[in-house]
């Protein structure tokens, strides 16, 4: 048998879908919770962001409406003012920065890779920022030359050029704002119709997994269940349909192959004794073992003087072929068949060979075209009325019978001779009468 067809290797395969499936489940949800968390981290970054250059624009503004209008006064706001605005830039570069620090970790996790490889609401914020990144890096550069010399800066100056940029910057904010807030929510609401699609997707390979068990494990064990019952109410020979694979399938085929021994065993302790003739006893003798004796043909060899006739044959069509029924005991068949009655058994194998080789035996050749057989076997009896016979056995299939066939016609031979010993009686008797 195939191993890969065997129940072992099929459910450890299910096994195995089932468990990459949720481990993949689980392994899917830990990196979307992840990814959810550097998600809530961005959205509350951009918010901090925005907070911290409306805190900027607010310091311009002040200082706008407060300016010094002496020289005591500005080296007072260079060395307090001054600091504190320094102070606020570097806030708002190190917000960008951990904003871009947490998109970074989204683009290395494998889910977000997925999600930012497409036109999606996701790609389209992390563009904004990087858009904004750049607008912020030219405001910046703007304003160093607008506060000049760091040592004397221009504060007003560069207090001028914020309020002049503030609703510009204020928009871009916004509209990244906005966005980023739009990516969260278009990936938890695709996340959630992912994990129902997947989901859906697990359930159904378990249902599948579980539906390929009960066809190929439980299904093959019910209808073999009700034939074995069947078989123990009294009805030999029922088979079962070979329904199932690996193990059950053996198990389904050695049924059958017990079941048909069962009838064939069963069919001779009943046949045995009843009245009837030499083919009648030949013919249920095949009805009962063809299938699980494996043969084609059984046929009656019967020992005359210095030759064997073929004296019964069935099954009656084939024995009706037979022009010529007779082998001298000279022949080399013929000797083979008086072996046969000294060792108790006769086995040709090979008989198509053997036919052509041996073209001067015309019976072996008949034997060969009306059974088309390839192997034959025969059991050496004796009748106490009668002289020597050989029970014959052929089989058309290449392979010939095996070993459990072959002893099963060595156990069963002697109680098969013994009825045809009372079909022979019984032509006696009616001739007689």
């Amino acid at each position: 048998m195939n191993p890969r067809k065997s129940l072992m290797a099929q459910f450890l395969l299910g096994g195995l879908i089932l468990i990459l499936c949720v481990a993949t489940l689980v392994v899917s949800q830990r990196h979307a919770s992840g990814l959810q968390m550097e998600l809530v981290n961005w959205q509350s970054l951009a918010n901090t962001l925005e907070v911290d250059v409306l805190n900027l624009q607010q310091q311009a503004q002040h200082y706008k409406l407060n300016a010094p209008r002496d020289f005591e006064s500005y080296n007072r706001d260079v060395t307090v003012f001054y600091q504190q605005f320094l102070q606020q830039l570097s806030t708002i570069s190190e917000t960008y920065d951990r904003m871009s620090l947490s998109l970074k970790e989204m683009e290395n996790s494998w889910l977000g890779m997925w999600v930012l490889s497409g036109d999606n609401p996701m790609q389209s914020a992390m563009d904004k920022q990087s858009s904004w990144g750049e607008f912020w890096n030219t405001f910046i550069g703007n304003l160093n030359e607008q506060i000049g010399d760091v040592n004397e800066p221009r504060l007003e100056w560069a207090a001028d050029h914020i309020l002049a940029t503030q609703e510009n910057v204020s928009e871009r904010l916004a509209t990244l704002k906005g966005d980023v807030e739009a990516a969260g929510q278009w990936f938890n609401q695709t996340y959630q119709s992912l994990s129902w699609v997947f989901s859906l997707i697990v359930m159904a390979i378990v249902a599948a997994i579980l539906t390929a068990f009960a066809l190929v494990v439980i299904r093959p064990i019910v209808s073999t269940t009700k034939v074995c019952q069947a078989v123990a109410a009294g009805d030999y020979g029922r088979k079962v349909t070979l329904n199932g694979t690996g193990e059950t399938k053996q198990l389904q085929e050695a049924f059958n192959d017990l079941s048909s021994r069962s009838k064939l065993l069963m069919d001779l302790i009943g046949d045995i004794n009843k009245p009837s003739s030499v083919p009648s006893k030949l013919k249920n003798m095949y009805d009962s073992g063809k299938d699980a004796l494996n043969c084609s043909w059984i046929g009656l060899m019967a020992f005359d003087n210095d030759r064997a006739n073929l004296h019964s044959s069935v099954p009656a069509a084939l024995d009706n072929n037979f022009k010529y029924r007779h082998v001298s005991l000279n022949k080399s068949f013929g000797r083979d068949l008086l072996q046969a009655v000294e060792t108790k058994w006769l086995d040709l194998p090979e008989l198509r060979q053997l036919s052509m080789k041996r073209h001067d035996e015309r019976f072996l050749r008949e034997l060969h075209k009306n059974t088309m057989a390839h192997h034959i076997v025969g059991y050496s009896f004796k009748c106490p009325k009668h002289n020597e016979f050989i029970l014959m056995f052929a089989c058309n299939l290449a392979e010939g019978f095996n070993k459990q066939q072959i002893d099963l016609i060595k156990t069963l031979s002697s109680t098969m001779a013994d009825g045809i010993i009372s079909g022979l009686d019984y032509v006696d008797d009616k001739r007689a009468a």
